[in-house]
């Protein structure tokens, strides 16, 4: 009986291959969909779950596919292989949102260096989720004290506020400091390690008047009163002659001379030629230094194109004015005649304003600014005749100049600079630094393959030095260097010497996990999605993006044939019958 079944089997099988059947059904369109995400494990998770929902009702790949159809990111950054997607290709985002409370550092904005007593500023950037009511609280400690500590009310529930922090070092050396983030009852926090080098850096300042002025002398007097400035002046007192302090460079267009000098006063800017404006552009752009202009009076000259003001205007009063820094501690200065541009260029930031006085329908105005110009800062004051008000009480003339040009000089690259990724180290963790010797930088296109244009790297140890390989990266006179954390906590110092220039910068090594802010990409995220027709979406709502990916790609119900018997196991199932069968026979021996 068995046997007459298989037999009945196989030839069931060999007609239906005669007939080839069809079956109709209808199918939704399955294309082709990749999930990609960071390497961070919560992206990485996100990811997964998305791919385990859209499986249905896509053709799911996780990971990065030419020929997909659109792509969808999962998490707050975008992966490193995102330019592998065409641009015509649909994207689209779905983003973390917490179920409880949180606070997450997404980035911190610290100064890899800093001046012993003077007071350092940095930023904290907290986006915080299922927040609103409530006040995040965002400390800044060091060795274990708290040193600042700023509360910020929060109104929706999902917000990113900028936290500006300060402290002022007492001490030399490598600062290690620790910013936390959360809310009030401090049940939930996180935390974000940074590290500031305190030194005893003394800023290079050129003080140049082609004619004499009264408001350069005195900044200049209070510049040289300060041990943190090294001024080297000169002053045209008449034609061929002049009065020299150190050894300044004979003219403004000697840029190899001028590269020397982290900040450079301009007294006096209207006697300035066409040669001297362009060798302080190719200062502001090269060097990267800080010009500042110190007006006495506002008339028209080559100066004006450092500037790009369309229009001045002036006032004079009878009474001395107040002159406020902006944003900052109550500094002032006093002037009665007054010049300022009737709009600032693009780009440009105010840092001290005249107050109306009573009775005074006037707005505020810029008489103290700054603008970019190339890698570079120019600052203009228009307060024409402070140092008449110098000495007057309300008035703080000699710091105020001070603290505007030590931020100036301060924010000049040095002649060689590193900028390490990560100056604080776990153990063996590794990380990069670039180079930037000024040197090679500075040389005119076509001329940089006179100069070494080479540098030497080491990581000094107790052990001796271990050389660091660097190699050029892009630019004439940039380096980029990578290396592995020693195995030993304690301080090291990483040196470079270029071009005849040494310098060295602090390695702290810990023997603890050191905390990151997570960064946070959101905005570019939503951007990119946005720019190729896609949307970005929280985790919690997660099907929009499923709705959004059906009218993006059009996903429809079709008509689709089925053919069963063409089916290559069908030849199995029809000779394993066979087989079976004629075994059985053979068995009873029927063959």
């Amino acid at each position: 009986m068995t046997g007459q079944i298989l037999r009945g089997l196989a030839v069931l099988i060999a007609i239906a291959g005669v007939i080839d059947p069809s079956i109709n059904s209808m199918r939704r369109t399955q294309h082709p969909v990749a999930i990609v995400s960071s390497d961070a494990p919560a992206d990485a998770q996100l990811a997964d779950r998305i791919a385990r929902e859209f499986a249905s009702d896509f053709a799911v790949v996780r990971g990065p596919l030419a020929g997909a159809a659109a792509v969808v990111v999962a998490g707050d950054r975008l992966p490193n292989d995102i330019a592998t997607f065409p641009a015509s290709t649909p994207a689209f985002a779905v983003t973390h949102l917490s179920e409880v409370p949180a606070a997450h550092i997404t980035a911190v904005r610290a100064p890899a260096a800093a001046t012993i007593q003077s007071r350092v500023p940095l930023t904290a950037i907290v986006r915080v989720e299922r927040g609103k009511g409530r006040s995040v609280e965002v400390s800044l400690q060091h060795a274990g004290l708290t040193i600042d500590r700023v509360t910020q009310s929060l109104t929706t529930d999902d917000e990113r506020v900028s936290v500006n922090l300060t402290f002022v070092p007492t001490a030399e050396g490598p600062m290690p400091l620790s910013i936390s983030a959360g809310f009030e009852d401090r049940s939930i926090r996180e935390r974000a390690d940074v590290l500031v080098n305190v030194d005893r850096r003394e800023w290079t300042v050129l003080a140049f008047d082609r004619r004499p002025s009264w408001l350069s002398t005195f900044v200049r007097r209070a510049l040289e009163d300060d041990s943190r400035f090294v001024v080297t002046s000169r002053v045209v007192t008449s034609r061929s002659v002049s009065t020299d302090t150190g050894q300044p460079p004979g003219s403004l267009d000697e840029l190899p001379s001028l590269a020397l000098f982290d900040a450079v006063v301009i007294g006096a800017p209207e006697e300035l030629t066409d040669r001297d404006v362009a060798g302080l552009e190719a200062f502001l752009r090269r060097r990267g230094g800080a010009v500042c202009l110190l007006l006495d009076q506002q008339v028209p000259g080559p100066y004006e194109r450092l500037l790009g003001v369309g229009a001045w205007a002036t006032a004079g009063t009878s009474t001395p004015a107040s002159i406020d820094v902006t944003g900052g501690d109550p500094v002032r200065l006093l002037a009665t005649e007054l010049a300022w541009p009737v709009q600032l260029p693009p780009g440009s930031s105010t840092l001290a304003t005249s107050v109306p006085t009573a009775g005074d329908t006037s707005v505020s105005r810029p008489i103290v600014w700054s603008a970019p110009a190339g890698s570079g800062r120019i600052i203009a004051s228009g307060a024409l005749d402070a140092w008449r008000f110098r000495d007057s009480a309300p008035s703080a003339f000699d710091r105020f100049w001070r603290t505007l040009i030590a931020d100036a000089a301060a924010a000049s690259p040095r002649l060689v600079e590193i900028q390490l990724d990560q100056p604080l180290l776990a153990t063996g963790e590794a990380t990069g630094a670039g180079i930037v010797v000024r040197d090679a930088s500075l040389a005119e296109p076509g001329t940089a393959t006179t100069l070494k244009g080479t540098v030497s790297v080491v990581l000094e140890t107790p052990s001796g030095l271990v050389p660091v390989r660097a190699w050029p990266d892009g630019a004439p006179g940039h380096f980029r260097a990578t290396f592995n954390a020693p195995d030993s906590p304690g301080t090291y110092r990483l040196g470079v010497t270029g071009n005849g220039t040494r310098v060295d910068t602090p390695v702290v090594v810990t023997s603890t996990a050191v905390a990151r802010p997570t960064p946070d990409e959101r905005d570019l995220i939503a951007a990119w999605t946005s720019s190729r027709g896609g949307i970005t979406v929280p985790s919690t709502r997660l099907l929009e993006v499923r709705d959004a990916l059906d009218r993006a790609l059009h996903s429809t119900q079709e008509h689709t044939t089925w053919y069963p018997m063409r089916s290559a196991w069908w030849i199995v199932v029809f000779a394993l019958a066979l087989g079976v069968e004629w075994w059985m026979r053979r068995r009873r021996g029927l063959v």
